[in-house]
């Protein structure tokens, strides 16, 4: 069985993908964006970290958080968030994956895949590519022509803030819009 290692790095501004086991669309409702959203507000509540950036499609998510000085225990709150999500998702009717005999012995549900992506972002243009990755998402995965057109996404907060204009790579309107080019952060974004 590998042996995987998390970094170690106090109060890093990090990078994550999430997957649903088998990649089963189970994100794509009102309900399970609330019980996401339930979830990660208790965890947050509890073990605070603050969320740079993020999105979330019908399979999985991917976010940059930055954690508080001194405290480097991200998988902890990622247990924690999937356990919650799994609580409230599986209480309030959603189904699951069939569960293997691996996951039924070790009490696991048939919801999240069970290792999560990670990687620290080392610098502003590192965190930028990643940002950037992040918000054109939806459209790589042909679910919108345009950044602005897919809700579940810290996009819109980062027009607010002035972080992009709301036409960044819009295709609206006719207009033309060359994809970005994501090589070096696709090798490493778990997807």
């Amino acid at each position: 069985m590998p042996d995987y290692q998390r970094p170690f790095a106090p109060g890093a501004t990090m990078f994550f993908t999430v997957v649903t086991n088998f990649r089963k669309p189970i994100l794509g409702s009102d309900f399970a964006l609330e019980c996401l959203r339930s979830a990660i507000a208790d965890v947050r509540g509890r073990y605070p970290f603050k969320i740079v950036a993020n999105v979330i499609l019908p399979d999985h998510l991917h976010c940059i958080w930055t954690l508080p000085d001194g405290d480097s225990n991200f998988s902890m709150r990622w247990s924690a968030i999937k356990a919650g999500f799994t609580r409230r998702y599986v209480a309030g009717g959603g189904t699951e994956t069939a569960r293997s005999q691996s996951r039924q012995k070790r009490g696991e549900r048939g919801i999240w895949q069970r290792r999560f992506w990670d990687h620290v972002l080392r610098n502003e243009t590192e965190f930028g590519a990643y940002a950037d990755y992040i918000h054109y998402n939806p459209v790589k995965h042909g679910l919108v022509q345009c950044p602005h057109e897919w809700g579940p996404s810290s996009f819109h907060r980062w027009v607010e803030c002035d972080e992009y204009r709301r036409d960044w790579l819009c295709k609206c309107k006719g207009r033309e819009s060359k994809p970005p080019q994501f090589g070096s952060v696709e090798r490493f974004v778990g997807e």
